[in-house]
């Protein structure tokens, strides 16, 4: 069987693994990313997100960020799933 390339880079895509990245801004606003790629220093985030598209994040506008999943979030997660 043979794929074309636009099959494979869809499987590449689906394959790759992503990081979750959660940003607090200090408006308080939380907004949450999936990114292929994250790179940071002393100015600015930047991700490569899972669509392709670049971010550039000012963290002097950022309150903190995370790679890893908030608590609450984890429990939404859950329940969306069923569990408890």
């Amino acid at each position: 069987m043979s794929l074309s390339s636009w099959e494979i880079a869809e499987l590449e895509k689906k394959l790759k693994p992503s990081n979750t990245v959660n940003v607090r801004w200090f408006d308080s606003y939380l907004e949450t990313f999936e990114a292929s790629e994250v790179r940071f220093g002393s100015s600015y985030l930047w991700l490569r997100l899972t669509d392709g598209q670049n971010r550039h994040i000012p963290l002097h506008q950022v309150r903190w960020f995370s790679l890893s999943v908030e608590s609450h979030a984890k429990r939404q997660h859950k329940e969306e799933r069923g569990d408890k």
